[in-house]
């Protein structure tokens, strides 16, 4: 069965999961303005009951999220300057039929990747700095180091639940302007990682590679052909 989001393209699935976000937060009761000049930082200032808090917004089509470290893991880039983090992210990645919001205490999203982190260092994995790091929402079902961390779904259950029949039909028309500014490619974790070089690239391709495998970065070997 064909994926729906895939077939949307990356900038019309990725609003429409900003959108439902959107929608989660406010019916939780928060009003949601975004902050101007953050790039793909997607932080906005979440309002309720007279307090204003900082959150960041991630979205996910496989049920990790991600946030870049800094300083070795002593800070985390975007994280370290909100107090939510809400996440909006597919029931399915094979065959999304609905989102699920979370809503996250930073602080708490902020433990579970400095858990991450540690033990993924602990047992030899490289983990660079500004380069996203990957955390499962749901619950791990091995001890792998890359699942060190997951199951904020589990802890925080969803706020909010959209179809995407739902959300594609309040979707503004193409020629409306929206809400929020997509970026130009998308990687689901909306920051673009920093690459000045090759090397970086094939660094953060082995990365991801060991995320999805759950092998050690180390076991990676990439082999890379340039033909002029």
């Amino acid at each position: 069965m064909a994926n729906r989001l895939k077939e949307m393209g990356e900038t019309a699935s990725w609003r429409l999961m900003i959108r439902a976000a959107l929608k989660g937060a406010e019916k939780y009761g928060y009003a949601m303005k975004r902050q101007p000049g953050r790039g793909l930082s997607n932080t906005w200032e979440a309002s309720k009951d007279g307090e204003t808090k900082i959150a960041s917004i991630r979205t996910t089509r496989d049920r990790w999220i991600a946030f870049p470290p800094l300083d070795n893991g002593t800070r985390w880039k975007t994280l370290d300057d909100v107090e939510l983090v809400i996440v909006s992210a597919v029931d399915d990645p094979e065959n999304p039929q609905s989102v699920d919001v979370y809503l996250f205490p930073a602080k708490v999203v902020r433990q579970r990747f400095d858990k991450s982190y540690a033990a993924r260092i602990e047992n030899g994995h490289i983990v660079r700095d500004n380069f996203g790091m990957w955390v499962k929402l749901d619950a791990a079902d091995t001890d792998l180091p890359t699942r060190a961390g997951a199951g904020l779904a589990v802890e925080y259950p969803a706020i909010a639940h959209y179809s995407i029949d739902e959300l594609e039909a309040g979707m503004p028309d193409a020629a409306e302007p929206v809400a929020v500014e997509a970026p130009h490619e998308h990687h689901e974790v909306d920051e673009a990682p920093t690459f000045a070089t090759v090397g970086d690239v094939l660094t953060w391709a082995r990365s991801e590679i060991a995320r999805l495998s759950g092998m050690s970065s180390d076991a990676i070997k990439l082999d890379l052909k340039i033909e002029a």
